[in-house]
């Protein structure tokens, strides 16, 4: 599967799903390396511009290949992308319908 049929497939799918209202609870000892997820991320077709952990998850900010604002979540001892939104920055509105 293609990584921008993913995305588009995630943002159908996930939109009803708040970012903030994920929450992870593995311990921290099983956690995936950040070096792990930034290749995750990488491999769906995106550039990372930060990583950090909330509410036990990762938290994903990067861009498209069209350079578009990206936010996800992802499991830390999965790695599997829990939710996932392309955000307006400027706005902080969340954008749902999915990408061509």
């Amino acid at each position: 599967m293609r990584p921008a049929l993913v995305i588009a497939t995630l943002a159908c799918l996930l939109p009803s799903l708040a970012l903030a209202e994920v929450e992870c609870h593995a311990p921290m000892d099983n956690w995936q390396p950040v070096a792990a997820l930034r290749a995750e991320v990488v491999k769906m077709g995106l550039t990372v511009i930060k990583i950090r952990a909330d509410d036990g998850c990762y938290h994903v900010k990067a861009t498209d290949k069209d350079g578009k604002p990206v936010e996800a979540v992802f499991d830390p001892q999965t790695l599997q992308l829990l939710a996932s939104s392309n955000a307006d920055h400027e706005t902080g509105e969340h954008d749902e319908k999915p990408q061509n």
